[in-house]
């Protein structure tokens, strides 16, 4: 019967630690941020493979980089790759990174867009902010701290002040 409650207690213990542990408001954010990550990540994707390489493919004449290869240590000649890997060679298929190099530069480009342009609103929101309570605040002339502009007194410094 003891054993049986200290066992309960461990359990009960344990229970707790995964819960504070599991709850904990930086664990949570952490776990929100990387949904969001990968929401965003397909929605790139999609905007990347659907939408901008199309184009781009039609404007390059359809080349298609996938087929693009190289037989290493064999002069023999394949007529396709399909032909070269059944017959064993050793493939150095460039065009798959061709195709994937130019993926990531787009989507580096898109992802450079996002965050400047982000950065560039937060910024203005920052600014209006900054206006505001430049608008509400004066500086004590003695401490030289932000306080509210109707203050008689700052609570800094405990300073009187006049008007």
């Amino acid at each position: 019967m003891v054993e049986k409650r200290r066992l309960e207690k461990r359990v009960k213990k344990l229970s707790d630690e995964f819960k504070n542990f599991a709850l904990k408001e930086a664990t949570l954010g952490a776990a929100v941020g990387i949904m969001l990550g990968a929401a965003l990540r397909d929605v790139i994707n999609s905007l990347v493979n659907d939408i901008l390489t199309p184009p781009i493919a039609h404007i390059t004449s359809g080349i298609d980089f996938t087929s693009l290869y190289f037989v290493f240590g064999t002069t023999t000649k394949y007529d396709s790759l399909n032909a070269a890997k059944e017959a064993g060679a050793v493939v150095i298929q460039y065009g798959n990174f061709i195709n994937e190099f130019i993926t990531f530069l787009i989507t580096a480009f898109i992802l450079f867009l996002l965050v400047y342009q982000s950065g560039k609103l937060l910024s203005k929101f920052n600014r209006k902010e900054e206006e505001k309570k430049q608008d509400s605040t004066k500086k004590c002339p003695y401490c030289k701290s932000d306080i509210h502009q109707d203050a008689k007194r700052c609570p800094y410094c405990t300073s009187e002040l006049k008007g």
